[in-house]
Order: C-alpha cells, then sequence, then structure tokens
C-alpha cells in the first residue's frame, strides 16, 4: 500500500520585483503561425502599412516582421543594422503593440522607450521544431548578439525584458504533461541564454495566450495551468472572442483576419504596460478560488479590470454562459449563474462530488455557425475601458477557458475532517539566511510520535533564495515558490516519526510562519473516534459474506469502479465472525487481512488507494466464517 499522501492548496502572490523597460529593449518573439499573422492577403489586406514609431520601434535589416524565411537562417550580413518597424507583407500583431505601447506611455506622461523586435516563429510547427537547437531558436539567439552588439556602439543600456509566445494549436493532440515540460525548457533555454549578456533584466516574462480552437480545450487548459504554475509567465488572454468575431475566412477559423491580429497585439500591449508600470504579474480574467455548498460552486474571479458581468451580445449565448460541470461519472450539468462582486455562483441540479470538475468553454454547439468546429465561448467579461483601434471597441477581458477538478481539500468538500487538534509543532517561525546545505533549519529528525491516520499541516512562507523542505515522517513538502506563500497539505500515515525543516543544497534564506501540524484522525484509537459526515457506503449491496466457506485465494466480488475511489481517506467498517482460515478485503491497493478468531468489530482508515477495485477474497487457508455490514465510506 502506498504509505503516505501529500495533497496542496497553493495560494501564491509573487512579491518578486520585476525589472524595467530600459533604455534599448530587445523582444524576443517565437510561436506558429498565429504569432506571424497568417492569413488570407485577398480578403484582410493590411490596415496599418505605415512605422509605428521610426525613431523608437526596430527590426533588423534583413528580417521581416512575419519572422525569418521558411528555412531561412540568419547571418551578419541580416543584422547589421536597425530598420523602422512596419508591415509589409501582412498585418501582424507586432505593430499594434507597439502602438497601443506608445498610447499607454503617453496616457501616462512617460517617455515611449526603444524597442527592437526579434520574430523567429514558424506556421505549423509543434513546439520540437521550435525549441533550444532548432534554426528558429537560433535566429533568436542570432538577433540577441546583434542587438547587444548594437546596443554597446551606440552606448545604451541593453535588456531583454519579455518574450512572447504564440502557440498551441500544433500540439493540441500532444502529451500535454510533455508539451508543459517542453514549454519550461523552453523558457529557461531563453533565460540562460539571457543571462549570459548584459540585459539589466536576469528572468524576463514570457508573455503568450490561450488557444480559441475547436480541437484545443486542453492545450488552452494546459497554457492556463503553465502560467499560474510559473512566476515569470503570464497569461495575456483567451482568444476565442477573436477566433469567433475576426476570423480568417468564413471556412477557416483557427487564424484571424487584420483586425483580429490587430486586437491580439492590443491586448499583449496592456498585458505588458500594466506588469511593469504595477511591477506586478498580469494575470487574465480568471478562477482565483473554487468553494462547494452540496449542489452550488463559488467560483471567485481575479477580475483584471472594472467589474464583473454577463454578456450575451458580443458573443452568442452558450448554456450556462460557458460553464458546466462534469461528474466522476462524466455527465455533464448546466448551472444557472448569477454573479455577486467578483464571484460567479454556479447552482446546479446535482449534487457536487469529488473527482468532478467545473469546466468552462464548450456547452455550446453552433458549428452550424463557425465552419463545422465547436468553437469554445463564454458570455463573461469585465468592463475594462481601455479603447481598441479596432471598431473602437472596448479591449474586455474574457473568462478564460479552465478546468477545476473538485478534491477533498476543495472548501465545502471535507467537513467530516475537523482540524480542530491541538498543534504538535512547537518551533515556532524560522528565519534563515543562507543556512547550511542540508541542515535542521526547525523541528527534529526524531522524537516525534507520529501515530496518527492523517494530519494537516499549514504555514506561511516568504522565499528570497533556495529551497526548504519540510518532512513529516516519510513525506516531504518541498518549498519552490519564490515570493510570498500559502500552503496546506493533508499528510496521511507517515512511517517515521520525524517532523522538520531542512534546507537543500541551495541554501535557503526565507522565512516560514504560523506554522501548524495537527493531528485530525487518530490511528491508535480507531474503533471509538466519532468520525461524523461520512460519505455514502460504496461496498455493493450484492457481494455479502455470510455463512461464507471458501477454499484457498477465492474471490467474491472483484468490482472495479475506475471513478469512485478518488478520496485521500476512506473509513472501512465490517463485524466479523471468524471460524476458520483467513481473508482479505482488497479496497484499490489497500489490503485488510482478516484472521484473528472469534467475533469483533472493526474500524480501518484507508488512505488513498491507487486504483478501483473492491475485493473480498479468502486467504491461502481458505476460510469459513461471516462478515456482516461491510461498509467503504469516503471521510
Amino acid at each position: 500500500m502506498r504509505r503516505y499522501l501529500i495533497l496542496f492548496l497553493l495560494l501564491f502572490s509573487s512579491s518578486n520585483s520585476l525589472s524595467a523597460i530600459d533604455d534599448y529593449n530587445l523582444v524576443l518573439a517565437s510561436g506558429q503561425s498565429l504569432s506571424i499573422g497568417h492569413t488570407d492577403q485577398d480578403l484582410n489586406p493590411i490596415i496599418f502599412p505605415n512605422e509605428v514609431n521610426p525613431n523608437n520601434v526596430f527590426l533588423f535589416n534583413g528580417v521581416r516582421t512575419t519572422a525569418p524565411r521558411y528555412y531561412q537562417r540568419l547571418v551578419e550580413n541580416d543584422v547589421r543594422f536597425l530598420e523602422p518597424l512596419k508591415d509589409v507583407t501582412r498585418q501582424t500583431h507586432a505593430y499594434s503593440m507597439f502602438k497601443m505601447l506608445e498610447y499607454l506611455y503617453a496616457l501616462k506622461n512617460k517617455p515611449f522607450p526603444k524597442f527592437v523586435y526579434a520574430p523567429h516563429g514558424r506556421g505549423g510547427q509543434k513546439i520540437s521544431k521550435l525549441e533550444y537547437g532548432t534554426e528558429p531558436f537560433e535566429n533568436g539567439l542570432t538577433m540577441l548578439r546583434a542587438a547587444e552588439r548594437l546596443a554597446a556602439q551606440s552606448g545604451e543600456s541593453f535588456n531583454v525584458p519579455f518574450i512572447t509566445w504564440i502557440h498551441g494549436e500544433s500540439n493540441a493532440n500532444s502529451n500535454l504533461q510533455d508539451y508543459k515540460q517542453k514549454l519550461s525548457k523552453l523558457y529557461n533555454a531563453y533565460k540562460n541564454k539571457i543571462q549570459t549578456t548584459t540585459s539589466k533584466t536576469r528572468n524576463p516574462i514570457l508573455f503568450m495566450d490561450q488557444t480559441g480552437v475547436s480541437y484545443g480545450h486542453d492545450i488552452a487548459i494546459s497554457l492556463w495551468e503553465f502560467a499560474n504554475d510559473h512566476e515569470a509567465v503570464s497569461l495575456v488572454m483567451p482568444k476565442y472572442f477573436l477566433n469567433r468575431n475576426y476570423f480568417n475566412r468564413p471556412d477557416e477559423r483557427t487564424h484571424l483576419n487584420t483586425k483580429g491580429y490587430i486586437l491580439q497585439g492590443e491586448y499583449f500591449a496592456k498585458a505588458i504596460f500594466s506588469t511593469f508600470e504595477s511591477n506586478k504579474k498580469w494575470k487574465p480574467l480568471q478562477p482565483e478560488s473554487l468553494e462547494i455548498a452540496n449542489n452550488k460552486a463559488f467560483v471567485k474571479l481575479h477580475v483584471p479590470e472594472g467589474s464583473l458581468t454577463i454578456d450575451t451580445q458580443t458573443l452568442p449565448e452558450a448554456p450556462g454562459y460557458g460553464l458546466k460541470y462534469i461528474s466522476p461519472n462524466n455527465i455533464e450539468y448546466i448551472p444557472q449563474v448569477s454573479i455577486q462582486g467578483d464571484t460567479l455562483i454556479l447552482e446546479f441540479n446535482t449534487t457536487l462530488e469529488v473527482g468532478g470538475e467545473i469546466d468552462s468553454g464548450f456547452t455550446l454547439d453552433d458549428r452550424y455557425n463557425t465552419a463545422n468546429q465547436k468553437t469554445p465561448v463564454t458570455n463573461i467579461r469585465d468592463t475594462s475601458t481601455l479603447i481598441s483601434s479596432v471598431d473602437q471597441q472596448p479591449l474586455h477581458n474574457w473568462l478564460v477557458q479552465f478546468s477545476i477538478e473538485i478534491t477533498p481539500q476543495t472548501p465545502g468538500m471535507s467537513s467530516s475532517v475537523n482540524p480542530s487538534g491541538n498543534s504538535i509543532w512547537h518551533d515556532g517561525d524560522i528565519v534563515a539566511d543562507m543556512s547550511e546545505p542540508y541542515s535542521i533549519i526547525g523541528g527534529s529528525y526524531n522524537n516525534r510520535d507520529l501515530n496518527y491516520a492523517l494530519y494537516r499541516v499549514s504555514f506561511d512562507a516568504e522565499i528570497e533564495s533556495g529551497t526548504p523542505i519540510f518532512y513529516i515522517g516519510d513525506s516531504s513538502i518541498p518549498i519552490t515558490k519564490e515570493g510570498e506563500n500559502s500552503f496546506v497539505a493533508i499528510v496521511c500515515e507517515p512511517t517515521e516519526d520525524m517532523v522538520s525543516v531542512v534546507s537543500t543544497q541551495t541554501m535557503f534564506t526565507g522565512a516560514m510562519q504560523s506554522i501548524s501540524l495537527k493531528p485530525i484522525l487518530s490511528e491508535t484509537n480507531f474503533d471509538q473516534y466519532d468520525v461524523e459526515e461520512l460519505g455514502d457506503n460504496i461496498w455493493p449491496n450484492n457481494v455479502t459474506v455470510e455463512n461464507y466457506e471458501a477454499d484457498d485465494f477465492v474471490v467474491t466480488g472483484d468490482y472495479f469502479i475506475k471513478t469512485k475511489l478518488q478520496y485521500p481517506i476512506y473509513l472501512l467498517e465490517y463485524e466479523v465472525q471468524v471460524n476458520e482460515g483467513s481473508a482479505y478485503i482488497n479496497i484499490g491497493d489497500f489490503h485488510k487481512s482478516i484472521n484473528d478468531t472469534g467475533v469483533f468489530y472493526s474500524r480501518v482508515p484507508i488512505c488513498k488507494p491507487e486504483f478501483g477495485r473492491l475485493r473480498f477474497s479468502s486467504g491461502k487457508s481458505g476460510f469459513s466464517g461471516k462478515i456482516s455490514n461491510i461498509e467503504i465510506e469516503p471521510i
């Protein structure tokens, strides 16, 4: 049996300062066709053919705004000098991104900095064709080195404050965990190369958007998760409203028309300017927390600008305004939706269960209007008042596509586990300044009796550098996020008597405060422990073991329930009369051996069964006896 379980609820807010825009700023830009303005040029001609600002926004002499050509490896003659940026072959998001940045700087009465745009994306390519070592990536490095050289020649301070990444459609059907790992490696490759230069910014911000195509819901969610998981990555916006209203052609909605690319650039500008002006990571309209109350879900949102509203005019009205609940049995339910401040209240006609998901983006199937493609949509946005150059429309922030799993740690789902015990952490707060590698900076390696089945640990951390690890028995919690973080974790059945915080080789600097470690479910006195509000019994009614006689290893039941064993802890209860032999009750990978002779009653905690098996079997010597009132209930 797996002897431990750690479940995190990570609440993260960055307190790290961001490097500022400097006087010579290189902007590395990569991705696939939506990053280089692919469109039908006959239907969608250039709207803005002029230079953005001939004194402040530049390209290299041998590079187009749409990026180098296919199979073009840049050479020294391509990057000898700078020319004013303008769209020549087709409209890209670059023109409007810099034009809107210029406008926003003017609004704040601030001088408009110098930007050098370095596009090196390539249409139709998976991330593996854009990563470190590929021709597009090497083209980016060529422009990086050239920009540093030209800045030094002109006596200007060189800087790479941010990178843009517009990608995902080509990897929509890929392994999404693999995609996120490749994207992380790609960002680190950029960062490592930038850190070999004199760039003032050492950790540039990666700005990206969320795919809005019919086949890309999973990749869209992966991009949203990636941005939330990485401090230096910012998701600008979802793109479905552009795919719906500003598509390339009526029969092709993956790419955008000219106005769509202009809007795309303006949204990037808004996020970039907000990030560096407020010294705080930009976040789109997205969930911040989820709370469940029976058949209601309360989704608190981060609202970037203005207030929350429902809009069925700009985009077609979707059932549940684009929101739904997907049950553990994969049944979809559409809610009644209301708004209270910055919170969406979703009321369903079913009780919400652990293992279900709250999902946004795909409740409307109007493919007869969208080139036979089921295109994502929600009707939730904010009331931003910044006006676009396209049709004088406000640049509203629309709700991202997301999917949030309901877990036992979701507020409202774990009331039976009451964290009201006394904390056994007595070492107070931890403050460290370049602690010695592998040294104990709180707690101890022994002398802690961890004889409960379930513990709840919580603490606040402020990490300046390094990675401390919180050990609780044989479970470990690495604290890897820099900045201010709050942690809540559930630790199940620790097998070693150790509670300590240890520095790693990175030498931790920072603080851990309000540390609490509470036993919340007894193991040594479990038979008498009063646990209220258990879930429904999941042992099949038709599997009884009354007056049972069997030879060795005979199986009764053999039930596999794929989606039901999703709680972190279950309570097994039964009454038994053993005459001869032994038997087993299997719950997932947990085996409860029944071999004591006599009549007795037992309650046993089960921590996180790994798969959905419910089964009773006799032991190696057979079994005769009676087992009644078998109940397996999630806590």
